[in-house]
């Protein structure tokens, strides 16, 4: 297959996630990525990018940049953004505990380790870049 992409700027506003996730979910089948690679697509883009809009401190009117493409070996997705410099892979994983004892929120990143096995983080120009990356196993195992 050669390589697809697709860039979509999406608002800095929560209600803009679904419109994102369709979007998402639009490309996964376009370039038949497998059920687990997909729904992994799904959960990373949701938690970063809700991040972004939510604790990054935009400006009304900000959008951040998702890149999805997808070749015969990996999907990349980039997420850009012009918010407070933040590098995710510097986050601790949240203490283990009980549900009575576990803290609201702070495990979206924990889950984006768990389903992206290669993320990287770079501020480059005022600007936050977040790469994950999936490899893709087509065909049979």
């Amino acid at each position: 297959m050669a390589e697809v992409a697709e860039r979509v700027d999406v608002p800095c506003v929560l209600d803009a996630l679904q419109h994102l996730s369709m979007q998402a979910e639009q490309f996964a089948a376009t370039v038949d990525l497998p059920a687990r690679t997909s729904f992994a697509l799904q959960l990373c883009l949701e938690e970063a990018v809700s991040n972004v809009i939510r604790y990054a401190g935009l400006a009304d009117g900000a959008t951040v940049s998702v890149s999805l493409r997808c070749d015969d070996e990996r999907l990349v997705v980039e997420i850009i953004d012009g918010g407070t410099d933040f590098n995710p892979l510097q986050v601790p994983e949240p203490a283990r505990g009980t549900l009575e004892t576990a803290s609201e929120g702070g495990r979206g990143i924990m889950l984006m380790r768990r389903f992206c096995p290669d993320i990287s983080y770079a501020r480059t120009a005022g600007m936050n870049h977040l790469r994950l990356t999936f490899p893709l196993h087509r065909g049979p195992v």
